[in-house]
């Protein structure tokens, strides 16, 4: 099955980033866009996905928050990527659903995929945001295997190493080998081409 591409801005990306977001997705399939917060504070974070949301719905693309829920409603995003404890994701489902997608990430076991992909969220995601090798006991690629496999809800899987999209899953989540490319269009079209 060839999986859907779910796009992850740069964690350093800017208001200045909207029209590098705009070229990279004409004429791209692309499922969601991630606008990813980094480190940065509320104010800033706001700032930037008041910028890119509008982008990436002009092309067809769910434009997604990082933890930041309140905001969903506000800012006109589509929905909201938490990362953190199963308390909190229920909170946002029970805040934004069924009007707005929430996906559940910083899964690094079994264990804790089978207790947030209880809440009820749309999607479930695996790998690191953050740079730098993780000591998980399974891969993203083995996590996301095994539950597709197993479960009903979606999974998107996020491996730095790999852009295959010929998979068992149904989204593939991608972001250095897009933005580190000379032409992130062409990129994104070349992987989309190789699956």
């Amino acid at each position: 099955m060839q999986a859907q591409i779910y796009l992850i801005t740069p964690p350093n990306a800017g208001t200045d980033f909207a029209p590098k977001l705009q070229s990279a997705l004409e004429g791209n399939e692309v499922a969601a866009v991630l606008i990813q917060r980094g480190d940065r504070e509320d104010a800033d974070y706001l700032e930037i996905a008041k910028a890119l949301i509008p982008v990436a719905q002009d092309a067809g693309a769910a434009a997604l928050l990082d933890n930041m829920p309140e905001a969903v409603r506000k800012l006109g995003a589509d929905g909201v990527h938490m990362t953190g404890a199963a308390k909190d994701i229920k909170q946002a489902i029970k805040y934004l659903k069924p009007a707005s997608i929430v996906g559940a990430g910083g899964l690094h076991s079994k264990h804790d995929a089978m207790t947030k992909g209880e809440t009820g969220v749309d999607y479930v995601f695996f790998g690191h945001l953050a740079p730098g090798k993780s000591d998980d006991e399974f891969s993203p690629e083995t996590l996301a295997d095994w539950w597709s496999q197993t479960m009903e809800i979606p999974v998107v899987c996020f491996d730095p190493e790999t852009t295959d999209m010929d998979v068992q899953f149904e989204f593939r989540a991608l972001r250095d080998h897009i933005w580190s490319h000379v032409d992130p269009s062409a990129a994104l079209k070349n992987i989309a081409n190789e699956g």
